[in-house]
């Protein structure tokens, strides 16, 4: 079967006047569709934005953690050459 037989399969299977109905139909399907995908971008922005404040939240506390660490440390020394002094 070579092209122009199947343009005329379709046709005759498509009758013209269902071709507006059709279009109407798949032009909804497209909205439908477009919307869907922007709900889904909105999500994943959402989500994403979530992550980021979580992880930014975990980050300052890890640092609060290293920074307390390295204060008892820094004492602990500082008080150990203090003690070798007196």
């Amino acid at each position: 079967m070579n092209l122009d037989d199947l343009k005329n399969k379709v046709t005759e299977s498509l009758p013209l006047e269902n071709l507006g109905t059709l279009t109407d139909e798949a032009t909804n399907k497209v909205s439908e569709l477009g919307e869907q995908a922007s709900n889904v971008t909105e999500n994943l922005q959402n989500e994403a934005t979530n992550l980021t404040e979580n992880l930014q939240d975990k980050a300052s506390g890890l640092t609060e953690n290293l920074q307390d660490t390295a204060n008892e440390l820094t004492g602990g020394i500082l008080d150990k050459i203090k003690n070798l002094f007196q």
